[in-house]
C-alpha cells in the first residue's frame, strides 16, 4: 500500500497543477503546491524502510492460463535505493526550478510530477509484464514530449526511430518471456531461465544505447534542464533496473566475454565523447551511455549489486551537475562529491560496482571509469554559460541551492547506509588506479589538444562502421515510409472504392473456394 501511496501523492499532485493550469493560470502557490507534493513523496518513500519488503499486487488478468504472473510491484534492497534516487531528483528539478521561471510552468511542473510517478513504478516492477507494461507508459510519454520540443522532419524521423529502438528492446523482453513459458515454466526475476539472462540484457543494452551503440533519442532537443533531465535520467534508470534483476547464473554463456567487450567498447567511447563536450547538457547523452555501459558491464561480471550503483549514481550525479546553472565558488565545490561517488573508493556510492570478476576487461573498466570521472571534474569547474544568483530574489537564492544539495546527500548518504550495497570496501586498489588516472587526466585536459572540448555531433557521425550501419536503417525507413504513402494515396484517391471491391471480391472469391 505505501507503494500505491507514493505513486498517488505524484499523479494527484500533478492533476492539481493541471487544475491550476485551468482554473487560476496564475496562482501563486503552483510552485508550492508542486514542491509539496514531492517533499511528501519523498518522505513516503522514506517509510518504506519501516515496512520492508513492501508488495502491491494488482487483480489478476484473465486468462490466467495466459497471463501467469499478476501486475506486481515490490519495494526490496534493488528498488529502494533506485525510488531514493528518483525521488530526490523529482524534488531537486522543482527546487531549482525558481531559476528557470521563464521556461517553466505547472504544465511543465506536472510532468515532472508524472514522471517520478511512472519511474517508482518502473524500479519496483517485481515481474517482466509488470516491466513492460511501465515502459509502454514512459516510451509513449517520452514520445510525446519529444515530438513537441523538436522541429523539422528530419528530427521527428529521429525521434520515430529512437522509439522504434526502446520498442524493439521492450519485444526483446517479450519474447523472453515467451521461451521461458514455451518451456513450461514461469517467468519472474526470481527464476529465470539458463540462457534467458542474455535476452535481458540486450532488451536493456539496447534501450539505453549500449548493444549496439547507437543515441536512443534525438540529439536536437529544446529540452534542457529541468524536465529535459528528469526525462533523460528517469528513462535510463527504468530500463537499467532490468540488469539488476539477472541472476549471474543465467548469464554463463561463450557469447558473454563478447557482450563484456561491446559493452566496455560503448563505455569508452561514451566516456571520451563525455570528457571532450563543451558543456555539460551537450554531453549529456554520452554521460548516459557511458554509465549505462558501465552497469551493463557489471551486471555481465555477475554483480547486479554494481548495477544498482552506478543507476543511483546516473540519477543523483548526474542530476547534480545538470541542475546547477548558477555559479557559486562554494556552491560549485560542493560538486565534487560527484567524483568521489563515481571513483569505487571504499564506501563511496559506487564502491559495489566491481564486486564481481572482470578478469582480462580491468584495464578497459578503469580507463572508461576515468574518463566519466575527468569528465565530470571537468563540467563542474566549467562557469562559461551560468548565470548568478545574485538576480534572483533573496529567498530563491537560499531555496536554489538545497535542490543541488540534496542530491549530493543523497550520494553520501546511499553510499554509507539503507541498502546493501552501502558500506562496501569494493575493489580499492582498482578504485585507487582509476581516481589517479582521473586526475592525470584532470591535469593534462587544459595541456593536452587532443584533449579539447569539441563540437557534439550524432553518434553514427564519428564511428564509421556504425555510420554505415545506421545509413542502412535510415534507408529502409524512408522506404518503407515511401511505400506506406503509396498505398496511402492509392486507397484516398478516386481509386480507393475500386480497390475496395477488388479486395472484398477476392475474399468472396477465397471463402468460396473453402465452402465444401
Amino acid at each position: 500500500m505505501l507503494i500505491l501511496i507514493s505513486c498517488l501523492l505524484y499523479i494527484v499532485t500533478a492533476l492539481a497543477l493541471l487544475v491550476l493550469q485551468i482554473v487560476q493560470p496564475k496562482a501563486q502557490y503552483a510552485w508550492l503546491t508542486a514542491v509539496g507534493g514531492a517533499t511528501l513523496t519523498l518522505v513516503s518513500v522514506f517509510i518504506w524502510l519501516t515496512q520492508m519488503p513492501l508488495e502491491l499486487t494488482l487483480p489478476a488478468w484473465q486468462p490466467q492460463n495466459v497471463f501467469v504472473n499478476p501486475i506486481l510491484f515490490r519495494a526490496e534492497d534493488v528498488a529502494l535505493p533506485l525510488s531514493l534516487s528518483i525521488a530526490a531528483l523529482t524534488l531537486s528539478v522543482l527546487l531549482t526550478a525558481i531559476t528557470r521561471s521563464s521556461i517553466t510552468n505547472s504544465l511543465t511542473w506536472a510532468g515532472t510530477l508524472a514522471l517520478g510517478g511512472i519511474g517508482l513504478l518502473a524500479v519496483t516492477a517485481d515481474n517482466p509484464l509488470t516491466l513492460l507494461l511501465v515502459w509502454g507508459a514512459l516510451d509513449l510519454t517520452e514520445l510525446v514530449t519529444q515530438l513537441r520540443s523538436v522541429n523539422g522532419p528530419a528530427n521527428n524521423e529521429r525521434v520515430v526511430i529512437s522509439f522504434s529502438t526502446r520498442a524493439l528492446g521492450s519485444g526483446l523482453l517479450l519474447w523472453a518471456n515467451i521461451i521461458s513459458i514455451a518451456q513450461g515454466n514461469t517467468f519472474d526475476f526470481e527464476s529465470i531461465a539458463a540462457g534467458s539472462g542474455l535476452y535481458l540484457v540486450f532488451a536493456a543494452g539496447l534501450r539505453l544505447g549500449v548493444l549496439p551503440l547507437h543515441l536512443p533519442f534525438s540529439a536536437e532537443s529544446t529540452l534542457r534542464r529541468g524536465i529535459g533531465t528528469s526525462l533523460r535520467l528517469v528513462s535510463a534508470v527504468s530500463s537499467l533496473v532490468l540488469l539488476a534483476h539477472i541472476p549471474a547464473g543465467s548469464l554463463a554463456s561463450t557469447l558473454t566475454p563478447y557482450l563484456l567487450g561491446l559493452a566496455l567498447l560503448a563505455a569508452l567511447y561514451g566516456g571520451w565523447m563525455w570528457l571532450r563536450a563543451p558543456d555539460e547538457l551537450t554531453g549529456r547523452p554520452y554521460w548516459v551511455i557511458s554509465v549505462a555501459a558501465l552497469s551493463v558491464t557489471s551486471a555481465l561480471s555477475g554483480n547486479p549489486l554494481g548495477a544498482v550503483a552506478w543507476g543511483c549514481a546516473l540519477v543523483l550525479v548526474g542530476g547534480s551537475l545538470f541542475l546547477a546553472s548558477a555559479q557559486q565558488t562554494w556552491f560549485d565545490r560542493a560538486l565534487f562529491a560527484g567524483v568521489w561517488s563515481l571513483s569505487s573508493l571504499p564506501f563511496s556510492l559506487t564502491a559495489s560496482a566491481w564486486i564481481g570478476s572482470l578478469g582480462f576487461f580491468t584495464p578497459f573498466v578503469v580507463a572508461a571509469q576515468s574518463l566519466l570521472m575527468a569528465g565530470f571534474a571537468r563540467q563542474a569547474l566549467r562557469s562559461t554559460g551560468q548565470s548568478s544568483l545574485d538576480a534572483q530574489p533573496g529567498w530563491a537564492g537560499k531555496i536554489y541551492p538545497v535542490g543541488i544539495f540534496l542530491l549530493v546527500i543523497f550520494q553520501v548518504l546511499l553510499g554509507l547506509t539503507g541498502w546493501s550495497g552501502a558500506l562496501q570496501i569494493g575493489a580499492w586498489l582498482q578504485a585507487l588506479v582509476t581516481t589517479l588516472l582521473a586526475f592525470g587526466l584532470i591535469w593534462a585536459t587544459p595541456r593536452l589538444r587532443i584533449l579539447n572540448p569539441v563540437r557534439a555531433h550524432w553518434v553514427s557521425s564519428t564511428v564509421k562502421g556504425l555510420s554505415g550501419a545506421y545509413g542502412i536503417l535510415w534507408i529502409l525507413y524512408r522506404g518503407l515510409r515511401r511505400i506506406s504513402r503509396t498505398v496511402t494515396e492509392a486507397l484516398e484517391g478516386e481509386g480507393g472504392i475500386m480497390w475496395t471491391l477488388l479486395f472484398l471480391a477476392l475474399f468472396i472469391s477465397l471463402l468460396a473456394q473453402e465452402t465444401p
